[in-house]
């Protein structure tokens, strides 16, 4: 299939491809395919949901290398000292960063209390209530956005600036990136271009 063919596929897709709104792929440091659909260009910004988890990843590694944190395994609970743990709770004092990167961090509930915390005013304190449970650390893997709000305040409680701020200054700009602007607050933004996502690839490898 050839990029006129890929192209039309997507196009005419009433199917999962009907989504698809950018494909940018690179191979051995250049372009080899460039396309858009719905009207996008390749530099608009897209919601990319989930891969701002990569991101958060990257911002973490970061604040530990320039000694905002002291190592993976410091304790969740060294940043937020002004909140106040549940009677009975015990667990959340044994979650570590480590933890909330390798997604097997605990969490009361079995789904994700996005309308509790959405409505909340500080959108971190409001996850730190589910985090823990009666079960304890267990070492299970558990995909959840949680602790990835949970790592954007660690960021901010550590280096004094909102999290956009410190990835501007420390990942995007750095690396010749355009400076992310946040839609509302700095610690839910999640918009990025397409491309940038490919420069992230590339250094990860």
């Amino acid at each position: 299939m050839n990029k006129e063919q890929l192209h039309k596929y997507i196009e005419n897709s009433t199917g999962n491809e009907s989504n698809i709104c950018q494909i940018y792929a690179i191979k051995d440091g250049s372009v080899v395919y460039d396309d858009c659909w719905h009207g996008f260009k390749t530099e608009d910004a897209m919601n990319v949901n989930s891969v701002t988890k990569g991101v958060m990843g990257l911002l973490a590694g970061i604040a530990l290398d320039k000694g905002y944190i002291r190592n993976l395994d410091q304790k969740v609970m060294d940043f937020f000292p002004d909140y106040n743990v549940k009677r009975g709770e015990k667990t959340i004092y044994d979650v570590t960063i480590r933890h909330l990167l390798t997604m097997t961090a605990p969490y009361k509930g079995k789904s994700e209390p996005w309308k509790k915390v959405c409505t909340s005013q500080d959108f971190t304190l409001a996850i730190l209530d589910y985090l823990g449970g009666r079960n304890g650390i267990t070492g299970e893997f558990r995909y959840a956005t949680l602790g990835i709000q949970i790592l954007a305040g660690i960021i901010e409680r550590a280096t004094g600036e909102k999290c956009i701020d410190f990835a501007n200054k420390n990942l995007f700009e750095p690396l010749g990136l355009p400076k992310r602007i946040p839609h509302g607050d700095s610690s839910k933004d999640d918009l990025l271009i397409l491309s940038i996502l490919c420069v992230f690839s590339l250094l990860l490898l």
